[in-house]
């Protein structure tokens, strides 16, 4: 099948004006990006400064699960696309006294009543390059997990990987390493399969060498590989994300993740697009290609859940996430920029890493903006997020003793009129049309302050 043309066709038959019309979309099809990626909620910029007081109130909470991110901030280099604070290939103590800082920081919140009853049901290891640490410097951060928390036996462990770090001399064994320390899930980051764009962007490795990095993790015994890629990527066409998916198909991944490129200011690509307008796609080809692909993962018989996240089989959906959007479940998240959902508290670390090490020195904790959500709010973040997934009716009903669309009845009436949400009995999820704007939709349950 010729996806490209099946998008172009679909395309032609979107009702674009009507969504302009009612706010949906912007008009202006010169923008860079149709979707910014909701994340959080209520957004970084949307926050304020908090105290620990006011995260922390000397609660007694009963056992329950959390989510642990924990941010490596390091990297072999800086791809182009890149917004966030990170250093390339910093100083060796920088790394080691980062990693110390880690620790102590864990040890800074268990002293929290909050934080006393709690077991681990997954880990996420992101960045930055997680695997940009040496080998023993992994060991060393599994060992501070370990001795810290209790770990649920079958615990979801991923760990973010870039594949020059895998094909490095200590690859192998480095993949080994993650395995013994009971890693589950590998996450790739190809991108891309065209090397004239990978080069564009700054990355490290040839597609050739993200094919051999991912048979190497699956010779040593990762059963369960996520790859990531990324659409609207500078020079990328229709036909060329076509391909890109198609090749990652090939590599019989057990799922495949696919973010919209944005085009943030503090970046390379923000510079380089100055000077070349046509250098990244334009709003009307970011639209086409996430139509494509909807109808190629629906072609082949992946299912979507959450929003961007393909897999053949349920057994490898990524249940952290799962878990944050579906069940508004908390996530204690330790490193510099990493942001947190504890006791309905949403709050930032500092962005800067060396205000991390100094804070966590001194035994401060390095929390920067947040907020307490209210009932409201916390109903919001719900849908927000478990539109970007599945919306529970009754999770969502046990938690605030009303149903969804007993909630904020004029939204929901709006996009059932424009066939953007499918209500399925026991759960609510985006249609078709909702996917393609499903951060457009998540916005429209945006306070009006946030808004």
């Amino acid at each position: 099948m010729n996806y490209s043309s099946e998008a172009r066709k679909i395309y032609s038959q979107l009702k674009l004006k009507e969504l302009f019309k009612e706010g949906i979309e912007k008009e202006e099809l010169k923008t860079t990006s149709h979707s910014h990626i909701i994340v959080t909620y209520p957004p970084l910029k949307a926050l304020e400064k908090i105290e620990e007081s006011e995260i922390f109130v000397n609660e007694n909470l009963k056992l329950r699960e959390i989510a642990l991110y924990i941010h490596i901030p390091f990297c072999t280099g800086k791809c182009l696309y890149c917004p966030y604070a990170t250093l390339v290939h910093p100083k060796e103590e920088i790394v080691e006294g980062y990693i110390d800082c880690l620790e102590k920081e864990i040890k800074l919140l268990l002293q929290k009543k909050e934080l006393k009853n709690i077991i681990l049901n997954s880990i996420y290891l992101g960045g930055g390059t997680p695997t940009y640490l040496t080998n023993k410097q992994l060991e060393k951060v599994f060992k501070i997990i370990r001795e810290n928390f209790k770990i649920k036996k079958d615990a979801e462990i991923t760990v973010e990987a870039e594949p020059d770090t895998l094909i490095a001399n200590d690859g192998e064994e480095k993949l080994n390493i993650l395995l013994n320390n009971g890693v589950n899930r590998l996450s790739i980051g190809f991108q891309t399969f065209d090397n004239k764009i990978l080069k564009i962007i700054g990355r490290r490795h040839t597609n050739t060498e993200a094919i051999e990095a991912y048979n190497l993790a699956k010779k040593n015994g990762f059963k369960n590989i996520n790859i990531d890629l990324i659409s609207g990527l500078p020079k990328q066409t229709l036909e060329i994300w076509e391909n890109d998916l198609k090749q990652a198909l090939k590599l019989k991944p057990n799922s495949i993740t696919c973010y919209p490129f944005y085009l943030k200011e503090n970046t390379g690509l923000w510079l380089l697009s100055k000077k070349d307008s046509n250098l990244i796609p334009k709003k009307e080809e970011a639209i086409l290609m996430n139509i494509l692909t909807q109808k190629f993962f629906k072609e082949n018989q992946f299912t979507e859940r959450p929003i961007r996240w393909f897999t053949k089989s349920s057994k490898y959906m990524y249940k952290q996430q799962l878990f944050k959007w579906e069940e508004i479940g908390e996530q204690l998240a330790i490193g510099s920029s990493a942001y947190s959902f504890i006791n309905n508290v949403q709050y930032f670390n500092v962005n800067n890493i060396q205000e991390y090490i100094t804070r966590i020195q001194n035994n401060h904790l390095p929390i920067d903006k947040g907020i307490k959500l209210n009932k409201e709010d916390l109903m919001r973040r719900m849908i927000i997020f478990g539109l970007k997934s599945q919306l529970d009716k009754t999770i969502f009903n046990n938690k605030f003793g009303v149903f969804p669309k007993e909630a904020f009845r004029e939204i929901w009436a709006k996009l059932e009129r424009l066939n953007l949400i499918k209500d399925e009995g026991s759960i609510i999820i985006l249609s078709d049309l909702g996917r393609i704007f499903a951060d457009e939709v998540a916005k429209e349950f945006f306070n009006e302050k946030i808004k």
